[in-house]
């Protein structure tokens, strides 16, 4: 039982889509002219508990998108815990370095609420938001957190980063009515043959957003490689 819920939360994780937001975060910090590397840890931590872990469970508490098992009560305290977590990270460092860095909290928080748990009717959840929640804000954060400050390079990096999670927002959204659609028809009709292809469908939209996010991932590690290596 255990090692089956272990399964479930390892789904949530949506792997390897938390690759691609460490992968912007740490562009962003890549590209400063000195990179402290304590900043960059907390960096990571606060986007895997904000970005990842609490958005992640916010949007499973809307009906169960990824059909896990896990306990509404357990993903409402993870997903606050990791909000709350991320928000206490982030008055720290600015109380540590900058108070500038506070600016930085209110925008963050917005978009993971009205994103993930679609407040406002919904409004905010689509393909802009995310894009920029997910890519700009993690590049642009991560590297003024390095230096306190934004340069023509990032803001060029974080348009790049933007229209990246534009294209996996896409590829995720743009056709998930119409493969929905396709499959009621079908449970419907009992046409198994048209069932197959939605699902075959399915798996290769996931298979090619797992490319994509690998490709950012090596390209990620190849920048670093010529940042730091001899």
């Amino acid at each position: 039982m255990q090692n089956d819920l272990a399964r479930h939360y390892v789904r949530l994780m949506h792997f390897p889509l938390p690759l691609c937001i460490i992968s912007f975060a740490t562009l962003g910090a890549l590209l400063a002219p000195i990179v402290h590397v304590d900043r960059l840890l907390w960096t990571y931590l606060i986007v895997f508990s904000s970005l990842c872990l609490a958005s992640y469970c916010f949007d499973e508490l809307k009906g169960h998108p990824l059909h896990t098992r896990i306990p509404d009560r357990q993903l409402k305290i993870l997903g606050w815990a990791g909000l709350v977590f991320s928000l206490a990270g982030g008055v720290y460092l600015a109380l540590e370095i900058n108070l500038a860095l506070l600016l930085w909290i209110p925008p963050s928080v917005f978009v993971i609420l009205a994103y993930n748990k679609e407040l406002f009717r919904g409004r905010f959840h689509n393909g802009p938001v995310f894009s920029i929640g997910w890519g700009g804000i993690p590049t642009l954060g991560s590297y003024y957190l390095q230096t306190i400050n934004l340069s023509l390079t990032v803001l060029l990096a974080a348009a790049g980063t933007i229209v990246f999670s534009l294209a996996i927002w896409t590829l995720n959204h743009e056709f998930r009515s119409d493969l929905e659609t396709v499959k009621s028809i079908a449970i419907r009709q009992g046409d198994a043959e048209a069932l197959a292809s939605r699902r075959s469908a399915g798996r290769g939209i996931w298979k090619i957003t797992r490319i994509l996010c690998y490709s950012i991932t090596m390209f990620t590690i190849a920048f670093y490689a010529y940042r730091f290596l001899p």
